[in-house]
């Protein structure tokens, strides 16, 4: 048998070697277009379930299905959370649900769309909605310069500026507006509606003309009559009120609610045609429930309570036996004390799920009678009616502030911050109250709950931490806080006075004064923040300056603790 040679057998091994790596390379190749096509296949397959999840979500919208369209639209954020149409959607149905998660889901638009200038402005007028201003200009000031010429941009900030009681800026933004967009007659209603709030009295002749011009075009027209009819009233001009009152009852597209409001200017200005006005509107209540109690709700509201018990003998039984309509119905027997009366009614028929509602109008009722104690027995089975149900807990906390029961309804709130689904409403609620109240403990509380629900909330944790150094509660967190946003929000005057307070509260007297200097004249002249600017600039020995900020603290709404350092202020200005 012949010997390979030595060469032969190299040539061999190297072509099964190039073998070995062709095979190799093509194991590879394949598996990396296994792994393109299962990746490509993973992506097709979540846009194509996203897709068929928004077009329900969006269906169901139309229809005014805010539960199915929620439904649908969190499936498609859970699928997709760069779903930017998702995050839209859900934001449209907490806005019409009248909550502020709004502004948290427009977040998450910017956050996916930052470019995007319609985004931007409906986080703006989210923010505006739910009276955050300050969330509000930090989203409109990140708006880039080529995108300032727009009429909605223009729109935008001159609400803004309204919420800044700044008229003058609030008009020139609208004028931008109305020459960007000369043909919207939105924007010209809008200048309008500003002029005429206007003290100048030419100014509101000009509003008062532009608003006529516009009111002849249908796409504005019902607006442009509640623009007139608002001036109207507020200058007492009676005849023409009566006159804007008649043509808005009298246009097709007028909504009942517009009609009622037609009809109390007839009945305030006692004009001959109000009962002619009334009785064509009890004729077409007797057809619609929902009308039926809003005509009860509004006779209450003009005290023409015993016309509507009068009135509601006249319906059929199916329709009074709504515990929307027996409420509105109740109230007409509250507002003329016939306590024997509403008592009676309460006792008859089923109210189902509105019990709740009953047996607090029972609690009512003992309270006006002076029965302290059915008063107390009624309301908690009211409570205990409605428990776990938030719906229900909400409308018993808004009887209880209407019919001035404040520790009442502060404690269904209190209830209604532990349901995760009422949660953040509730505490949003508590703290708008105990702001009003100037009650800055109860603030604290308020505000510790919602920086835990809403933890990147700027605005929100700012206001903790001034309120927790007011009270010396949680100092090393609220300071620790306080850096932080000044940090990452260096030129915002509310967070910097916060920055501030924090140094001077710590004993830092010459830093709180080098940060506060950092901000511009307009911002240290904010009532809010030129009251801090004065505390330190005291603390610090610059006298002269200080005064002039502590001055400002007359036109700031503060709170008591903030009172006592102004006082404080003044008085060691005083003695020196």
């Amino acid at each position: 048998m012949a010997r390979l040679s030595h060469s032969t057998i190299e040539a061999s091994l190297r072509r099964t070697e190039r073998t070995y790596v062709r095979l190799s390379l093509g194991v590879i190749g394949a598996l990396c277009l296994l792994v393109a096509v299962c990746w490509g296949g993973r992506s097709f397959y979540v846009r194509w379930q996203e897709h068929k999840l928004m077009r329900q979500a969006h269906v169901a919208f139309d229809k005014n299905d805010l539960r199915w369209a929620a439904m649908a639209a969190q499936r498609a954020y859970a699928v997709d959370p760069q779903s930017a149409d998702a995050c839209r959607t859900l934001a449209a149905i907490a806005e019409k649900q009248n909550s502020t998660e709004a502004i948290d889901w427009r977040r998450g638009v910017v956050a996916l769309a930052p470019e995007s200038l319609s985004d931007r402005l409906a986080l703006v007028e989210s923010a505006l909605r739910f009276a955050q201003p300050a969330i509000a200009a930090e989203a409109l000031a990140h708006v880039p310069k080529a995108q300032q010429n727009e009429a909605r941009y223009h729109s935008t900030a001159a609400h803004l500026a309204l919420t800044k009681h700044d008229p003058g800026a609030a008009e020139q933004h609208f004028e931008a507006a109305v020459r960007l967009e000369p043909n919207d007659p939105r924007h010209q209603l809008e200048l309008a509606e500003c002029q005429l709030r206007s003290g100048d009295q030419n100014k509101r002749a000009a509003g008062r003309a532009l608003a006529e011009r516009v009111k002849n075009d249908p796409r504005v027209r019902l607006d442009a009559l509640r623009v007139l009819i608002n001036d109207s009233v507020h200058w007492r001009r009676d005849s023409v009120s009566i006159e804007l009152a008649k043509e808005l009852d009298a246009l097709p597209a007028a909504t009942f609610a517009n009609r009622l409001v037609a009809l109390g200017i007839l009945h305030g200005l006692k004009d001959p045609d109000f009962t002619a006005a009334l009785t064509r509107l009890e004729g077409e209540s007797t057809k619609s429930p929902e009308k039926a109690v809003k005509l009860v709700a509004w006779m209450n509201s003009q005290r023409l309570a015993m016309l509507a018990i009068d009135w509601s003998k006249r319906l059929p039984s199916e329709m009074i036996g709504s515990v929307s309509f027996r409420f509105a119905l109740a109230d007409a027997y509250m507002r003329l004390g016939n306590w024997t009366a509403l008592k009676a009614m309460l006792e008859r028929g089923s109210w189902g799920r509105g019990e709740p509602v009953r047996r607090a109008l029972q609690a009512k009722a003992a309270r006006e009678t002076g029965d302290e104690i059915g008063f107390e027995k009624n309301w908690v089975a009211a409570l205990g009616a409605a428990e776990g149900d938030p719906e229900r807990l909400k409308l018993l906390q808004a009887i209880a502030f209407r019919w001035n029961w404040p520790d009442k309804g502060t404690a269904v709130l209190w209830m209604l911050a532990k349901n995760p689904a009422a949660r953040r409403e509730a505490l949003e609620t508590l703290y708008r109250r105990y702001a009003e109240q100037r009650d800055t403990t109860g603030l604290y509380r308020a505000l510790s709950r919602l920086v835990a629900v809403m933890p990147h909330d700027p605005a929100l944790r700012n206001n903790f931490a001034q309120v927790a150094l007011l009270l010396k509660a949680e100092t090393f967190r609220a300071r620790g806080i306080a850096r932080e946003l000044h940090a990452a929000h260096p030129h915002d005057a509310a967070f910097a006075s916060t920055y501030a307070f924090a140094l001077f509260e710590s004993g830092d007297v010459k830093g709180a004064v080098k940060v506060m200097s950092q901000l511009t004249p307009d911002q240290l002249h904010d009532p809010s923040v030129g009251t801090y600017y004065g505390i330190v600039l005291t603390a610090a020995g610059q006298n002269d300056a200080a005064l002039e900020y502590l001055d400002l603290a007359e036109k700031a709404q503060l709170l008591p603790e903030e009172e006592e350092f102004v006082a404080r202020a003044k008085a060691s200005l005083a003695r020196q």
